[in-house]
């Protein structure tokens, strides 16, 4: 039996295709092989030539092979849809969808796709999901009970310097777009710092700083340099915000990577767990997160940060994708 796994190539938005990447290059590591998939815009492709296309990424497939797919495509449904059409050709191929967003999840004005999505998840035959949430959504919204696998984190491989310990500093980093962070006018408390990694909104202030996007290989040192804590939030879009209370994101492990605790909202879709393993703050609101970045002592930081450094042992070395890559497995082959 062979296992392969998709990735999309070509792809130019954000973190999507060098996420894809990841899992790909962990995959690898356990003897999974790549189906490339280029990205292209041909909403009217005549079927005869998308037939061609689909030969062509899975000309390796064999019957009784294994495929994951890591969805989404971002060539639409009709194409994911498509896709796995073709693969179901081969007898007695099992197919894994390992789900990184859900696009009708992700807007309002994509509500409406979530029955064709769901539709294309019951191909399927294992799924890994970022949540128990997500998965208990996706069942109520017409997903039929299916085995699945629990991703729970992103990784985020990286090197640390080691030598560099991250300080109880009165400072809350953010990484990523100000505009989605929203709440700029409500950072009220001038002993806490605000380091922001994203493009500007407005001008610096004594506690509020820009510091601008840095490369990855930058990003975590600078970080982990500076101390304090890493923020996960998003709060100007409603829908993004219940987003993020059933889907993983990345931020998440970038901090934990870089080895700074978290503040995150009581509702995270992890938050369970970083409250188990006490690797950061829950809070409700940010004049909250404020509050306790200022009562937190030398101490409790330390310990937090040393259960983060413990922790992201797992997100550096990819032990969160290989596990729900091999769980996934053998839920199909093996349960």
């Amino acid at each position: 039996m062979a296992v392969y796994i998709t990735k999309i190539n070509g792809f130019s938005v954000d973190i999507i295709q060098p996420v894809q990447q990841m899992v790909v290059d962990y995959a690898s590591e356990l003897g999974i092989d790549e189906f490339g998939i280029f990205t292209y815009n041909w909403p009217d492709e005549p079927k005869m030539d998308l037939d061609t296309r689909f030969d062509g990424i899975i000309a390796a497939l064999n019957p009784g092979d294994t495929v994951i797919v890591q969805t989404p495509v971002w060539l639409g449904v009709n194409w994911e849809n498509a896709f796995i059409d073709h693969i179901n050709i081969y007898p007695n191929i099992k197919k894994v969808l390992f789900i990184h967003d859900v696009l009708p999840l992700m807007s309002p004005e994509n509500r409406y796709l979530l029955p064709a999505y769901i539709d294309y998840y019951n191909k399927f035959d294992i799924l890994i999901v970022p949540s128990q949430k997500m998965y208990d959504f996706l069942r109520k919204n017409g997903l039929a009970e299916k085995p699945y696998v629990i991703q729970y984190f992103w990784d985020h491989p990286a090197q640390i310097l080691y030598d560099t310990k991250p300080e109880n500093k009165k400072i809350i980093n953010f990484a990523g777009s100000a505009e989605k962070f929203g709440s700029l006018p409500d950072w009220k408390d001038s002993k806490v710092n605000l380091r922001i990694y994203g493009n500007p909104v407005g001008e610096n202030r004594s506690n509020v700083q820009f510091v601008g996007h840095k490369p990855e290989s930058i990003l975590l040192d600078d970080m982990r340099s500076h101390g304090g804590f890493g923020l996960v939030w998003g709060t100007v879009n409603k829908s993004w915000e219940q987003y993020m209370t059933l889907n993983t994101t990345f931020k998440t492990s970038t901090y934990l990577a870089a080895g700074l605790p978290l503040i995150v909202k009581d509702n995270l879709a992890e938050v369970e767990i970083i409250k188990r393993k006490n690797l950061g703050l829950v809070v409700n609101n940010l004049e909250e997160a404020q509050e306790k970045v200022l009562q937190i002592s030398d101490s409790e930081y330390n310990q937090m940060v040393e259960n983060v450094d413990n922790f992201a042992k797992l997100i550096r070395n990819g032990y969160f994708t290989k596990r729900a890559l091999v769980e996934a497995i053998f839920k199909a082959r093996f349960d």
